[in-house]
């Protein structure tokens, strides 16, 4: 993952010191801003992949509670939605649809939260590849943890975003928007530039 090197505590103080608002904005308002700007970009640009392995409990037909298995420390659990792809052994499986799941074989879908791969082989081990998203940023003790995990060289399109959306719950639309239009330049930006260095993120499989 990306890091800026910028804590999250630090974004917010320069954010709430720059915006002039008479509005008390909270704490944890601001949090839930960047932790949805993050989550949004990394799920939807910058799509880092990495893996998990599972060795245990294998079979033809198996549910794996894919949110309880284990992640690095920096990243947030795997949900379905994050999986790019899933291979039994060295055999890429195919995404199906719940009613669909019964016509063809050696596929992966969602049933709830789980994740179902069902084989007509016995495989020894399930990997599944996803894309990595950064931990939620939690308060403790009245301190935000973690840094902004984006290039430091696009910590503006943070703050844009930031500035916006505070403008907004502060009724000051005009301000806002142009914070929001700000945001969507550099956001194009950055999605050029992700394009562009594409083939240095993920997995060498």
């Amino acid at each position: 993952m990306f890091d800026s090197g910028v804590t999250a505590q630090e974004l917010i103080k320069q954010v709430q010191d720059e915006a002039d608002i008479s509005l008390d904005i909270s704490l944890d308002t601001y949090v839930t801003i960047l932790n949805s700007i993050e989550q949004l970009l990394y799920s939807e640009i910058i799509l880092e992949q990495s893996e998990l392995i599972v060795l245990e409990g294998i079979s033809r037909n198996m549910i794996i509670d894919i949110e309880s298995l284990p992640a690095p420390e920096d990243e947030q659990p795997v949900r379905y939605e994050d999986i790019y792809t899933v291979y039994a052994d060295t055999n890429q499986l195919i995404e199906a649809g719940f009613a669909s799941k019964d016509i063809f074989p050696n596929i992966y879908y969602k049933k709830g939260t789980d994740l179902i791969c069902s084989m007509d082989f016995d495989p020894e081990q399930i990997t599944i590849v996803y894309h990595v998203r950064p931990k939620i940023k939690q308060i403790i003790a009245d301190n935000v943890q973690g840094n902004v995990m984006i290039p430091l060289e696009f910590i503006d399109l943070i703050k844009a975003k930031m500035r916006g959306e505070i403008y907004k719950i502060a009724n000051e639309d005009a301000i806002a928007a142009k914070w929001l239009s700000d945001y969507n330049v550099l956001l194009e930006t950055f999605k050029s530039w992700c394009a562009a260095k594409n083939s240095q993120f993920g997995m060498n499989r």
